[in-house]
């Protein structure tokens, strides 16, 4: 009993912070540790002024009533409440559990401010429940879908008494600084170990993916804020820039692909979520992204014959859940001056695989994290097409980050080391542990050279890249990034 109880201490000291450890020394999360707990389906019935049909996506949990706040059809961006049920853990829709009835039907709130909505905000971007002295509040975030001058500056709105949405006095407009286009999206909470650091309680962020590209962060964005701020606000939001992307800084310079080797960020590429992992150093983003096999094209035909009206991949296929997951510390590197918001590269990238999004269309819409329990709520977009012929309400997928990380992972702390840098030819790396893959990227988020080895150190040739900085990760054929750093290649 003593040796399991020592052995016991060791894997939550491995997994969780030790205390009085600096947020910059904790661990990397990798998406392996983020395990599928289950899911639940709601109803497709109108309740109120809407229903889930081809919803919005943005969702908001309620810590008080274990329920989730959702929006309702995309056409009628109305809000509704619906107790969370029991979470069955099956990718088969019809074994999960189903809920009725809402707690609160569907009511509209983006007009129901005093000021009239004079920028005409008709989108909810994202949401998020607090209890303000004792008083139930839901933030809402909203843009206007199509603003082709990309002028509006109003982000939020608050609604004062988040158990009586239909009834509730709605306060604002309000305006994030850092950009409509960049702050309108999801909000999530900082986890403890980091308010200090970041000097914020909060984390607003948004990105393109919505029309008129212009106006929005062209790769996720992170802004920290305090909550009292925003609750207190009589017109504008501080906040703290991060992360964000511009069109003339975009996370990926070629975004129609037409080199056939951007992998991280096209025209089809958009965040839907972001919060920081607590206990790791790891801001997480997932959404959804295509066109990086096929590339993009505009108003083209399809290989399934069918005339896209935008941007689209050539091949239909093309499409795909996808997540980032960023390095805390580039994030600080923002916020202390020494790099620019458009400068961080992810850490990690890639193809995110829920269940049910091969019925749907392959969208995440929206997202909710309860720091509790360590659940994460995703809306799987027009997952559930068994309740009608033509009812598509999402499902609402449940994950954790708590998921254990393997035995080997504890105990063997993998230290890679890349020598020299700057260098102008041979960067060796060392410390690596069974076979891993080396990829390197230039600043624009092209791939430009990618190996794999079973070796412990590896001499790699930068002789034939270009003078200027790369990104160069290490990770094992898990896809677990044990090492990523920047090398400067000199002539």
């Amino acid at each position: 009993m003593k040796f399991l109880s020592i052995v016991w201490m060791f894997l939550v000291m491995s997994v969780f912070p030790i205390f009085g450890q600096s947020p910059e020394e904790l661990p990397l999360f990798s998406m392996p540790q983020l395990t599928y707990e289950g899911a639940f389906r709601i109803s497709s019935h109108s309740n109120g002024v809407s229903n889930l049909n081809y919803n919005q996506g943005p969702i908001a949990y309620n810590y008080e009533n274990h329920s989730l706040y959702i929006v309702g059809h995309s056409h009628h961006q109305a809000i509704a409440e619906y107790v969370i049920p029991e979470i069955v853990k099956s990718e088969t829709l019809s074994e999960l559990n189903m809920v009725e009835t809402p707690i609160q039907v569907f009511s509209s709130v983006l007009t129901k401010t005093n000021d009239g909505n004079p920028q005409k905000i008709n989108s909810v971007g994202g949401m998020y429940y607090v209890n303000h002295g004792g008083q139930a509040k839901l933030i809402v975030n909203g843009y206007e879908y199509y603003d082709a001058p990309a002028d509006n500056t109003m982000t939020t709105v608050i609604i004062e008494d988040a158990n009586a949405i239909e009834t509730s006095p709605v306060s604002g407009y309000y305006s994030f600084k850092g950009g409509a286009g960049h702050t309108s999206g999801w909000i999530s909470p900082v986890p403890e170990e980091w308010k200090e650091a970041l000097e914020g309680s909060h984390i607003t962020g948004q990105s393109s993916g919505i029309p008129i590209i212009s106006r929005a962060s062209v790769g996720p964005s992170a802004f920290s804020f305090e909550m009292s701020d925003a609750l207190n606000a009589v017109t504008s939001i501080e906040t703290t820039t991060l992360l964000d992307f511009s069109l003339s800084n975009p996370l990926n310079k070629d975004l129609s692909n037409e080199s056939k080797t951007n992998n991280i960020w096209t025209h089809l590429s958009r965040a839907t979520y972001g919060f920081i992992v607590p206990g790791t150093r790891t801001y997480l983003t997932l959404g959804n992204s295509g066109g990086h096999e096929s590339g993009v094209c505009y108003k083209c035909t399809q290989d399934n014959g069918k005339l896209c009206g935008g941007y689209c991949p050539p091949v239909a296929s093309d499409r795909y859940q996808y997540y980032w997951l960023w390095d805390m510390n580039d994030l600080m590197a923002v916020k202390n001056g020494t790099l620019k918001a458009y400068e961080v590269m992810p850490y990690d990238h890639g193809f995110f695989e829920s269940p049910f999004q091969e019925t749907g269309n392959k969208g995440i819409g929206g997202g909710s994290f309860d720091p509790s329990t360590g659940n994460l709520y995703l809306t799987i977009q027009s997952g559930d097409m068994e309740q009608g012929t033509y009812s598509r309400p999402p499902v609402v997928a449940v994950y954790n980050t708590n998921g254990s990380v393997s035995e080997n992972e504890i105990l063997e702390h993998v230290e890679v080391t890349m020598y020299p840098n700057p260098t102008s030819d041979i960067l060796n790396i060392e410390g690596m542990v069974s076979e891993s893959v080396i990829q390197i990227t230039d600043m624009n988020g092209k791939q430009v050279k990618s190996i794999t080895t079973s070796e412990a150190s590896y001499p790699f040739d930068m002789s034939s890249l270009s003078a200027g900085m790369y990104v160069v990760s290490v990770r094992n054929v898990a896809k677990f990034t044990v090492h990523t750093e920047k090398v400067l290649k000199v002539d």
